[in-house]
Parts: C-alpha cells; structure tokens; sequence
C-alpha cells in the first residue's frame, strides 16, 4: 500500500494478507482481519490495545494514520 498524500512519511508494511502496520514518525499501528463470522472485520491496535473494529479496509486504513500522526 502507498501512502497517502496527507501522511507522506507514512510506511505501510503487508506482513501478509491479514495483517498490514503503519508507521509514521516511529508509531506504529497495526491492522488485524479477524475472522468471526457476521462480525469478521478489521481491529486497529496501538501497541497491544485494540482502538476499534472496523467492517472495512479501508476505514480502518483512515484511522489507523489518524491514531499514529497523534503520537504518543
């Protein structure tokens, strides 16, 4: 995945189909698709805690470089 022009420091990493990172200015966010039947859908997580399950790519996508240009 490439960048978006708002976040042009922002590295997308696909560590394989489930699972893609972000990282901007040494934060790093994770995407996860977890499988759960009706409620399958993508979990963005700063660090080990979940922020939010989202039901598509590229919602969670959004939030995930909206979570990491915050910073700590």
């Amino acid at each position: 995945m490439s960048s978006n022009p708002p976040y042009p420091n922002a590295t997308w990493t696909k560590e394989d189909s489930l699972t893609y990172a972000v990282e901007l200015d040494s934060r790093r966010v994770d995407l996860r698709y977890e499988a759960s039947g009706f409620q399958s859908g993508w979990a963005v997580y700063a660090g080990e805690e979940l922020v939010e399950r989202c039901s598509e790519l590229m919602q969670a996508r959004g939030l995930a470089l909206a979570i990491a240009s915050k910073g700590p």
